[in-house]
């Protein structure tokens, strides 16, 4: 280099730049060796690729009460060991994380033998560095598997979307049989209680000669009934939460609302009366109960699809790892970066006498 381009140059960066060109045989070695390695490793790293599966947001499903999409949460989230979330895509993405998907991924697609590893828990930790469960910015719950084959990383995402529907399915399937169970006995309940109510006010219109006006008590009788229909979704509710739950003191409050109406209420004077509101209440409550009976049913038999998925995986034709150009500019730059720091050591130390 021409010294004359380098009097604009601090005396420093003078001392540097001719040092490096006194060594610039060694640097260009050293450089030249570590691309022609990067070079070499990077074509003998195995080629990874990733396929993708995308899910539709779920919206939140009805219970044969009405309230209940909390607890299909809390059932799947309890089952696999985890904490509920606040959302329908958080369960599904914590679920699709969960060691029981993940497990059958390891058993149907033998990857302890394809990871070279030995025992589940290290083989589930192999895995969970090669699949990636988020929400997209649009909410869309995406799902991404990388494979060494491009067949099976998109047969691995789509399994794990299988068995959430399957898992799904399964949960609600027994969640609608104890809520079916749970009202068989209550439904059978009140219609034993219906029969002696409506035995009792028919014996008390033969004895005394009357008819007594169901309509008169109507009112009374809905809001009554409507109350006994919290408390027996208050038993419910409180058969899979713990005491003092958001579910509970929610449907607190709702009693409590009814109980400040009726409180507001005339009383009734007559015994007709009386035992007119008692048959109407049954009635009323019968009806509900057995609309929630019938349902819990149905869903006890639906075996629908869960999932909406929005777009299968497929296998991918483009690798997703190892970027070679990357892994080459970044030893290069790294080489240069040593080079550099070398020439600077060797002008700190102190010349010879």
């Amino acid at each position: 280099m021409n010294p004359i381009l380098l009097e604009p140059l601090p005396p420093s960066s003078r001392r540097f730049l001719a040092a490096v060109l006194e060594r610039r045989r060694s640097i260009g070695l050293f450089v030249g060796g570590v691309v022609a390695l990067s070079v070499v490793v990077s074509l003998l790293l195995p080629n990874w690729y990733r396929a993708q599966t995308t899910i539709l947001p779920p919206a939140e499903g009805n219970d044969s009460f009405g309230i209940m999409a909390g607890l299909i949460q809390s059932a799947a989230l309890s089952k696999v060991g985890l904490l509920t979330t606040s959302t329908a895509s958080d369960v599904f993405e914590e679920i699709l994380k969960s060691r029981t998907l993940s497990e059958d991924l390891v058993r149907t697609f033998q990857l302890e033998r394809l990871y070279r590893t030995k025992g589940m828990d290290r083989t589930l930790k192999a895995l969970a560095s090669h699949v990636k469960v988020g929400t997209s910015v649009s909410g869309l719950l995406v799902v991404q598997v990388e494979d060494r084959s491009p067949q099976r990383a998109a047969d691995m995402a789509n399994r794990l979307v299988d068995e959430l529907d399957r898992f799904n399915r399964e949960t609600l399937n027994t969640r609608a049989k104890r809520t079916r169970e749970f009202l068989e006995k209550r439904v059978a309940d009140v219609q034993q209680r219906m029969r002696e109510a409506d035995s009792t006010l028919a014996a008390y219109e033969r004895t005394h000669g009357v008819v007594a006006d169901a309509s008169a008590v109507g009112g009374m009788a809905s809001i009554i009934a409507q109350k006994l229909n919290l408390q027996v979704r208050r038993a419910y509710v409180a058969s899979y939460s713990a005491p003092g739950s958001a579910a509970i003191r929610s449907i607190d409050s709702e009693i409590s609302a009814y109980d400040r109406e009726l409180a507001r209420l005339p009383g009734l004077r007559s015994e007709g009366a009386r035992l007119a509101l008692e048959a109407e209440i049954q009635s009323r409550v019968f009806t509900l109960l057995t609309g929630q009976f019938e349902d819990a049913r149905v869903q006890e038999m639906r075996d629908t699809p869960t999932l909406t998925v929005l777009d299968p995986a497929r296998p991918p034709e483009i690798k997703a790892w190892p970027k070679r150009g990357i892994i080459v500019i970044a030893s290069t730059l790294v080489a240069l970066l040593l080079s550099a720091g070398w020439v600077g050591l060797s002008l700190r130390r102190p010349e010879p006498a």
